[in-house]
């Protein structure tokens, strides 16, 4: 993959329109979380905590995409990510095949969880392991949890002690951190270095950046998600030109002139 690419995809899902859209809604649907004499912070302050959060959640999915781009190219085939089990839809990260074998990769970008999300995420990804058994019958299955960062294996242990307990012949546990998962399932090292090279140049043309939030109150990107919720949306757009005092103070600190509220 040319980092032109890689760096287009990257641009597409993390600071696309749909990021000034999301992170729009957001305020408009929970105004008390951004105003109130019970906050230090401002409006724009919190403002920038949410879309940093909304870029790392981002990230990890565009982390998920590039592999899945990644897998096809080394001839794999890619299954659909969607399979119903027990009246639940499940969806997977990565779900793909060769000939013989069924893949699935469950994965995060840091091992870091407390003890109750690690518990609950390894629960998960064995009810997964189960739905892809009922809709794949008699395959051989390799079942992996990977944490691209492998800086971070808070719970190594716990889980390896987990799949160390794995009593299914049909079903191969294997847990990866960084570089491993391309070198011990893939053979491909020369793919986690293409990756690696995208992710530093990528970081390196970012380093004089800093996060800003766009002016809601003048910007033309507000002003489009303004007229997106409206139409999506329109209570929302109600509330926000209402009398309710919750709003009046959200429209006094981020659309003190009005400017972008004309017209809707």
């Amino acid at each position: 993959m040319t980092y032109e690419i890689f760096k287009d995809k990257l641009n597409t899902r993390i600071f696309g329109d749909d990021l000034n859209y999301e992170i729009l809604e957001t305020v408009l649907k929970n105004p008390k979380r951004y105003i109130g004499l019970f906050r230090i912070s401002n409006a724009k302050t919190k403002l920038i905590q949410n879309i940093t959060q909304s870029c790392e959640i981002k990230f990890g999915d565009f982390i998920e995409e590039i592999l899945t781009i990644y897998i096809a190219d080394m001839g794999y085939e890619n299954l659909e990510k969607k399979l119903e089990f027990q009246n639940n839809k499940l969806s997977f990260d990565q779900l793909f095949c060769d000939k013989n074998t069924i893949f699935l990769i469950e994965q995060k970008i840091r091992d870091d969880h407390d003890s109750t999300k690690k518990r609950g995420q390894y629960a998960n990804f064995i009810n997964k392991i189960r739905a892809i058994k009922n809709t794949y019958k008699n395959k051989k299955i390799i079942a992996c949890m990977w944490f691209s960062d492998d800086s971070l294996r808070k719970n190594k242990k716990y889980y390896l002690e987990m799949m160390n307990s794995n009593t299914d012949n049909s079903v191969e546990l294997k847990l990866f951190y960084g570089k491993e998962l391309f070198e011990l399932l893939f053979k491909r090292l020369d793919i986690w270095n293409e990756l690696i090279s995208h992710l530093k140049r990528n970081k390196l043309e970012r380093s004089k950046e800093i996060l800003s939030v766009p002016d809601f109150d003048t910007s033309k990107q507000i002003k489009k998600a303004l007229k997106k919720i409206k139409q999506n949306n329109p209570k929302l757009i109600e509330k926000l030109l209402s009398d309710n005092n919750d709003y009046k103070e959200l429209k006094d600190e981020l659309f003190s002139s009005g400017k972008n509220l004309k017209g809707l």
